[in-house]
């Protein structure tokens, strides 16, 4: 189940209704109910892992934290105990790497033994639960993989038809296990949540159905934010009494984020299939197109997404992190980043960048280059080799083919670069004399660092540096210019009608960013507006996505593009 699946809103309606029903002391329970059968929807077999997970998680972090409180503030106390946490972190982060790691890559040659090692193993126990009697009747085996029963009974009550975990092609030579929900972003919570324990930022969870609520609480599973236990866990355990401003408030963003997916991702998304699918019949221009509006469709895709679960958690009570701060306003490319998945840069600059900057090896180094090299060297270096370790792990943390890993370097080389020649950049657009307070400057450093991003979705969004090649080498080669105003972009999937929706929404949510950005409250705003006015609103948003969304046939109702990460 996904927020755009047509049950999804009423279950949660209703599962909003029982959570205000329940004793204010207990409602966390509720909300892990909730999460655990919002999960199983995409298959209850996924649930021993992340138990496993969590477990794991939850014991060392106790360990940890047991071990620091015994000490009594005793400084050689706390130096031996330190060092042994060390063992068990390091310990659990590695187990849950080399999990990450192994079903990130499991298609690669090394991988698929160890996945059919795996799934034999798997299949062995599903054979023993279908030669006993009554066990028999919760297990099941379809389609050349494997599923188990109760999930599929859960899923067709629900009238939806689920993918198995494994899945065996008989032709194939390897078994190829799908990549459970949220992941990505739980391991990184996790991760950061050990991290915090271990430096003694906050003390271990003690009760471990608190932190299982916390890693797959239901807003945020499917793409974020990746929230810190320190900030989030308080909020989802402590109960939230009913607040009607809240609710609508709360149901305003998840229309906001519907229209954002379905009006303009969704619609968008049929025009840059259409001419990254069928690469070699397009030329220059309708490829710079299809960028450039693939720019604009993950960004509404994944912000929608974030909307929804943000929006929903506020009817809960539950504020989460935000993800997105009107990204396309950026001036250059760190400041994009700065606003663009939010929690994600967040997380890599406290867990990575940070250490990696203090590390004392680091400091070791950097000083024998300010000695031997001069300050600006020395300084230089110390920037250098963190952003370019995030830079390495961020393009990982998106995919393993090489368009991920050119992705990655492509943006911490224009980080690098800006950062090591900022004081070169302020001498020349002096010496040029160029007025940086201007708004026509500051217009042109936002397009700039747009088409910036523009150029990373045609390395990234392919999947493969063939067609990456090809697009690049018709927009310098083959651009035919005349292909903007003949007509033919009403040909690249969606029609002239269709074209003109997309525009006036993209123009609607541009004015809408911009009021944003302007510190203008929108939601409060809509609501100090008269009664008539302000359902008028409500009635006129809700009837915009109902009418004008993408929908059809090959639509996939579960289909978020960060999902995938």
């Amino acid at each position: 189940m996904s927020y755009t699946d047509y049950l999804f809103l009423p279950l949660t309606l209703f599962g909003l209704i029982f959570y205000f029903i329940f004793p204010i002391r207990y409602r966390w329970v509720w909300l892990l109910i909730g999460s655990l059968l919002f999960f199983m929807t995409w298959g209850i077999e996924l649930l021993p892992l992340i138990l496993f997970i969590v477990f794991l998680v939850w014991g060392g972090a106790r360990i940890m934290d047991y071990r620091y409180e015994k000490c009594d503030n005793d400084r050689k106390a706390l130096a031996a105990a330190r060092k042994n946490n060390q063992i068990i972190l390091f310990g659990i982060i590695a187990v849950l790497l080399l999990i990450f790691i192994f079903i990130k890559m499991q298609n690669f040659p090394f991988f698929a033994g160890i996945s059919g090692f795996f799934s034999g193993i798997y299949k062995t126990v599903h054979q023993f639960f279908l030669n006993i009697p009554i066990l028999n009747y919760f297990v099941s085996a379809e389609n050349g993989g494997i599923s188990i029963g109760l999930s599929d009974l859960f899923n067709k009550i629900l009238g939806y038809q689920r993918n198995s975990t494994v899945f065996t092609d008989p032709n194939a030579k390897f078994t190829y296990w799908i990549i459970p929900v949220g992941f990505s972003y739980y391991i990184l919570s996790l991760l950061g949540y050990l991290a915090d324990v271990y430096w003694r930022k906050e003390r271990a969870e003690m009760n471990y159905f608190k932190l299982l609520l916390f890693t797959i609480y239901f807003p945020k599973i499917l793409e974020g934010p990746i929230s810190k236990h320190l900030t989030v866990a308080a909020r989802l355990n402590e109960g939230h009494s009913f607040d009607f401003q809240r609710v609508s408030f709360g149901l305003q963003r998840v229309v906001w984020g519907f229209f954002k997916k379905w009006v303009i991702a969704d619609r968008l998304k049929i025009l840059i299939d259409t001419v990254f699918n069928n690469y070699e019949i397009y030329k220059g221009s309708e490829f710079l197109v299809a960028a450039v509006f693939s720019a604009v469709q993950l960004y509404c895709d994944f912000s929608g997404c974030m909307d929804m679960g943000l929006g929903i958690s506020e009817c809960f009570g539950v504020i989460l992190e935000e993800n997105f701060n009107h990204p396309f306003s950026s001036r250059s490319s760190a400041e994009f980043w700065r606003r663009w998945h939010i929690s994600l840069g967040t997380w890599f600059k406290d867990y990575i960048y940070m250490p990696l900057s203090v590390s004392p090896w680091l400091i070791r180094l950097t000083g024998r280059i300010r000695k031997r090299f001069g300050k600006r060297a020395g300084k230089t270096f110390s920037i250098v080799i963190p952003l370019a370790v995030v830079w390495l792990l961020t393009g990982l943390w998106h995919g393993t083919g090489a368009n991920y890993m050119v992705w990655g370097l492509y943006w911490g080389m224009l980080i690098i670069i800006s950062n090591v020649l900022e004081p070169e950049t302020k001498k020349l657009t002096k010496w040029l004399k160029i007025n940086t307070d201007m708004p026509e400057y500051h217009l042109f450093q936002k397009a700039r660092t747009f088409m910036l991003f523009v150029i990373s979705r045609i390395i990234s969004l392919p999947r493969t540096m063939e067609v990456t090649r090809f697009a690049f080498r018709s927009i310098f080669t083959n651009f035919a210019p005349w292909k903007l105003f003949d007509g033919s972009l009403f040909n690249l999937g969606i029609d002239r009608p269709q074209f003109v929706v997309v525009m006036l929404a993209i123009a609607l949510l541009a004015y809408v960013s911009g009021k944003q950005e302007k510190g203008v409250n929108v939601r409060q705003w809509i609501a100090d507006r008269p009664l008539v006015i302000r359902w008028f609103i409500y009635y006129a948003a809700i009837f915009i996505v109902l009418i004008f969304g993408a929908y059809g046939v090959g639509y996939d109702a579960s289909s978020f593009v960060y999902m995938a990460y």
